[in-house]
C-alpha cells in the first residue's frame, strides 16, 4: 500500500471495497433508515475504489484514501458491536445504544487526527522527482501490519457473527479490538504524519506527488478494460 506495484494498486482497492460492503452488510437491528445509509456508503466505495484502482496517480490520495477505509471496516464492527451489546444486555434504547455505539468510533477516530495533525520526528518517504515511496518499510512490516489488520477483521467479525454471547465477553472484545485499532495507528504514525507532510507540500507545487512505479502503473491501466474504458470517458467528459 505504501509502495504499489501495477497489481496491488488494482488488488487493494477492492479488497477495500468488499471488506466494507461486507462489513456493512451486518445490519445494526433497530437502527432507522440503515439500508439507505448502507448503499449510499457502497455506492461511494464503488466510485472510490473505481478511481483509485484505475485513474488515481496521486500517491496521497490513494493511501490516505486506503487507511481510512481499512479504519472505517473495524471501527463500524466495534461501534456495531457496542450498539448490539448496550441495547441487548443493558436494555438502553436506541438514542442511548447509539451514543454508546459510538464511542470506539470516537477514540479511534480522535487519536488518528492527533496522530494526523502533530508534528513528526521522521520522515518515511523517499522523493525522486516528483515520485514517493515509503523508506525503510520492508516487506515483512507490510506483513505484519497486513496480518494484524485481518487478525483484527476476524476476531470483531466472528463476534458480531455469535451475537455476543454475553455482556462481560463482548466489553472484553470490543476493549480488545480498540486497543489493535490503536496499536495499529501507533505503529503507522509516522505513515500518516508523513501524508499530511506531503499534501502541505502539494500546495506549492503545479503537480501533486505520485508512485514511484507510475510508469508501470499507466501501462498496466492501458491494458486493463476497465482503466481504457474510464480514460474513454473521461476524455469524454473532459471534451464535452
Amino acid at each position: 500500500m505504501f509502495n504499489p506495484d501495477a497489481y496491488m494498486i488494482k488488488k487493494l482497492p477492492w479488497l477495500m471495497f468488499f471488506a466494507v460492503a461486507f462489513v456493512g452488510g451486518f445490519k445494526v437491528s433497530g437502527f432507522p433508515y440503515y439500508w439507505y445509509l448502507y448503499i449510499s456508503i457502497v455506492f461511494f466505495m464503488l466510485n472510490a475504489t473505481l478511481y483509485l484502482a484505475y485513474r488515481c496517480e496521486r500517491y496521497t490520495s490513494f493511501v490516505l484514501i486506503m487507511l481510512c477505509a481499512g479504519l472505517y471496516s473495524f471501527i463500524y464492527l466495534l461501534s456495531s458491536l457496542s450498539y448490539l451489546l448496550s441495547k441487548k444486555d443493558l436494555g438502553l434504547g436506541v438514542v442511548g445504544a447509539v451514543m454508546a455505539g459510538v464511542g470506539p468510533m470516537l477514540i479511534v477516530v480522535a487519536l488518528f487526527f492527533l496522530i494526523y495533525f502533530t508534528k513528526s520526528s521522521f520522515f518515511p518517504f523517499e522523493i525522486d522527482g516528483g515520485k514517493v515511496a515509503a523508506r525503510e518499510f520492508k516487506a515483512k512490516d507490510f506483513g505484519f501490519v497486513g496480518g494484524v489488520f485481518v487478525g483484527v477483521s476476524t476476531l470483531i467479525g466472528s463476534l458480531f457473527v455469535k451475537s455476543v454471547g454475553s455482556f462481560s465477553g463482548g466489553a472484553v472484545s470490543i476493549l480488545l479490538g480498540t486497543c489493535m485499532c490503536v496499536y495499529l495507528l501507533i505503529r503507522l504514525r509516522h505513515i500518516i504524519r508523513g501524508i499530511r507532510t506531503l499534501r502541505l507540500q502539494e500546495r506549492g507545487m503545479p503537480i501533486p506527488y505520485t508512485f514511484m512505479r507510475i510508469d508501470e502503473i499507466r501501462e498496466a491501466r492501458n491494458r486493463w478494460w476497465m482503466g481504457r474504458l474510464l480514460k474513454w470517458l473521461g476524455s469524454l467528459r473532459s471534451s464535452a
